[in-house]
């Protein structure tokens, strides 16, 4: 399995910043530095499975929810707490529109899935 750095650091970001917590505070909280939590979160430095803990620990969220993007199952709920942020702060013009947008979404994601099936060699 793969890690997805870019986004495991935008969602540190991301849960740092609702909870209006300075890189500066989560490091001192981690015993990491400054440096180090901007990198993370900048997907320039790989963080150790101890210092995710202790991260997701002080950011008040689990592991699981960092690395959704990683994980191949389980992470629904994580995602589906993501898209309620996400259009928490829509127009009501764009709330209307999204039941629309999704149903062509999911014709056109699985066009795309049976393409891509097509082109991976077995």
């Amino acid at each position: 399995m793969k890690i997805n750095y870019r986004d495991l650091g935008i969602r540190i970001k991301r849960r740092r910043e609702e909870l209006k917590m300075s890189q500066a505070e989560l490091a001192s909280r981690t015993e990491l530095s400054t440096q180090h939590i901007s990198n993370v979160e900048n997907a320039r430095s790989k963080v150790g499975l101890e210092k995710l803990v202790a991260i997701a620990n002080e950011l008040d969220c689990s592991v699981d929810e960092l690395l959704c993007g990683s994980i191949r199952t389980g992470s629904r709920s994580v995602y589906s707490d993501e898209i309620a942020a996400i259009i928490e702060d829509f127009s009501d013009t764009e709330i209307r529109v999204l039941p629309e947008f999704l149903r062509n979404y999911n014709y056109i994601y699985q066009l795309m899935k049976h393409h891509i099936e097509e082109e991976m060699p077995e």
